[in-house]
């Protein structure tokens, strides 16, 4: 569904990513894992064309988007969850999910896919009129993942969903993006440093090391991996 082809990135003359590549396929949950500064997001920016590559390509459903404007993204279905949740905080959770749902013209859709993003985050359906810059920090990330759902995509794009949260609100985002590949048949590519809930929900992961992939693997087969299990695992 979504494959990257010998990614070269830069940040003006500094090379960030090198020849990474890597496939997803559809229906698939897809991890990243990597410390800070290995380049996770910026592969995320790659694809997004937020971080234009030097070099390489770019595929999504067999067309290439390495090209594409990040706005015209979301019309091949394709939503990005950023680090940071990057909400509207002087507007309300209402509003910033309608928001998330721009492209929607038809008012019907819209109104489902609200309800349907509410049902999933009962929470924001209690809070739909309050500001987003006062809900709590598990709030927020549940506002920003329901605002990337909006669209109803048929790939999102989780860039550190569970960083700052506490371990029960964690286990309820992570239990969530199980329930969107099942419900939704959406395709999930996740960053995260939170390596072994990451692993336990995902079908197969890669290890990006200084903007180089230096493992992939099944989840399982990663999870019993030594250097997994010493680098992120403390074991």
């Amino acid at each position: 569904m979504l494959e990257l082809r010998s990614i070269n990135s830069f940040y003006g003359d500094v090379q960030i990513l090198f020849d990474v590549s890597l496939e997803i396929k559809e229906g698939e949950i897809v991890t990243i894992l990597g410390s800070n500064g290995a380049g996770k997001t910026s592969v995320i920016k790659s694809i997004c064309n937020l971080l234009p590559i030097g070099s390489g390509e770019i595929y999504y459903e067999g067309q290439r988007i390495d090209k594409i404007p990040p706005y015209k993204l979301i019309n091949l279905g394709i939503s990005l969850v950023p680090e940071g949740r990057r909400l509207f905080p002087d507007m309300s959770v209402y509003d910033n999910l309608r928001l998330g749902g721009y492209p929607i013209k038809d008012k019907k859709t819209l109104s489902d896919n609200l309800e349907w993003v509410m049902g999933l985050f009962p929470r924001l359906k209690e809070r739909s009129k309050q500001l987003a810059g006062t809900l709590s920090g598990g709030e927020q990330q549940m506002c920003a993942i329901a605002r990337g759902l909006m669209i109803r995509p048929r790939m999102i794009i989780f860039d550190e969903p569970s960083l700052g949260l506490a371990p029960v609100i964690v286990d309820q985002i992570f239990e969530i993006l199980t329930q969107i590949v099942h419900e939704n048949h959406s395709t999930i590519l996740l960053v995260e440093q939170n390596a072994q809930t990451a692993l336990e929900i995902s079908d197969r992961g890669y290890v990006l090391e200084n903007g180089h992939i230096v493992l992939e693997g099944d989840s399982k087969e990663l999870l019993e991996s030594p250097e997994i299990q010493k680098a992120y695992l403390g074991l």
